[in-house]
């Protein structure tokens, strides 16, 4: 399967949101797609030891330039001469690797931690691949983090029955298996720790936002379509109140056209009045 194929199939908010994108920049942003979700299936779907011992080495094979190992190969392909996207990616496969098992997060510090390496690094790949400054890498990570949040968030039961609970323990004090027992106290604390984490995704998208100036209009567009239609899983979220147990919340397609239209719609007027300043600025 191609890359774009892999990413159309998987990616539903962000696949669509790529079409905005120059056929080569989106076949680059579609290579760094398939790559990460390569990794995120070696974490996943394999896990356990041997998923940790894959990921461990190709942390390894990441700095090694006689490696044989065709996803490190790719990587330092499309990184070639853009060293700190080969750095994000080495950050993301080290997170990978310490998730290849049962994970219960302790704390809010933890969390931190955890979703900037395995989103917010991702961010600063696609930074990395448009050459954006490095003083805007940290509003992609913040964009990145959001949407883990959001992930998180929508994911609890699938997470719990595999062993993982990602709301930190000092919101919600109670194992995988106690949250999809659906006990009243475990549910209540699962729930009051889903409001709290999307309300702090809602503060990382403003902060995500705040980037877009930076980036070519093209890419600009795609981001804010995608970041659009996955804050919208945050209010399907709040629409059903936050129940952990009531399967994974979608949002309709035609739903996600219209945010998605809407924050380009949005994003294009503020580009089309920044050109038009900038005109008036040179005559």
């Amino acid at each position: 399967m191609s890359a774009e194929s892999l990413m159309a199939r998987h990616a539903r908010s962000f696949a669509p949101a790529t079409r905005l994108l120059a056929r080569s920049d989106r076949s680059r942003v579609a290579r760094l797609y398939a790559i990460c979700r390569t990794i995120d299936d070696i974490a996943d779907d394999i896990g356990g030891p041997i998923g940790h011992q894959r990921l461990q080495n190709l942390y390894a094979d990441l700095t090694n330039f006689d490696t044989n190992n065709p996803l490190a190969k790719e990587a330092r392909l499309l990184f070639k001469e853009r060293p700190e996207g080969l750095t994000a990616l080495a950050d993301l496969v080290a997170t990978a690797a310490a998730d290849t098992g049962r994970t219960c997060i302790n704390d809010d510090a933890q969390l931190e931690v955890y979703c900037m390496g395995v989103a917010g690094t991702v961010g600063v790949m696609i930074c990395t691949l448009f050459n954006i400054d490095k003083k805007w890498h940290a509003s992609a990570a913040d964009l990145g983090k959001a949407m883990q949040l959001t992930n998180i968030c929508r994911d609890v039961a699938e997470d719990a029955v595999i062993g993982r609970r990602y709301l930190p323990f000092n919101h919600c004090p109670f194992t995988p298996e106690e949250i999809l027992a659906g006990g009243g106290e475990a549910i209540d604390a699962a729930s009051q720790a889903m409001a709290l984490l999307l309300d702090r995704a809602d503060d990382l998208y403003l902060s995500g936002r705040a980037g877009f100036i930076a980036l070519p209009w093209r890419l600009r567009l795609a981001v804010a379509a995608a970041s659009a239609m996955y804050a919208g899983i945050g209010s399907e979220l709040r629409f059903r109140n936050y129940t952990p147990l009531n399967g994974r919340a979608v949002v309709s397609n035609l739903r996600k056209t219209g945010l998605a239209l809407k924050a380009v719609r949005q994003e294009g007027t503020l580009i089309l009045k920044s050109n038009h300043a900038s005109s008036h600025v040179r005559t």
